[in-house]
């Protein structure tokens, strides 16, 4: 973390809620087994524990939609050639 960009650091800090994730679906784990053993009702995890990346309003689906043209397809086509004939000439100078 000594060199991030703006935008790296962006997505840590929004990411830090989730940091502890494993250990908080493990520990409701534990309370779900113990709650059904206990009950004659059926149970969900989702009973014992609702957590916020589950909330289905929560979540953001991104779609992309990409119209990428055979001139496009052709021109990076060309420009990822460039990079291996440079890549190829400086292979071995290192």
């Amino acid at each position: 973390m000594d060199k991030c960009t703006i935008w790296e650091i962006n997505d840590i800090i929004e990411n830090i809620p989730y940091l502890d994730r494993t250990k908080w679906e493990t520990a409701r784990l534990n309370a779900y087994v113990v709650a059904q053993v206990n009950s004659k009702k059926h149970l969900t995890q989702q009973d014992i524990l609702k957590f916020k990346w589950e909330d289905e309003k929560s979540k953001v689906q991104v779609e992309h939609n990409y119209d990428i043209s055979t001139d496009d397809i052709e021109r990076l086509k060309n420009l990822s050639k460039q990079f291996e004939i440079k890549d190829d000439k400086n292979y071995g100078k290192e």
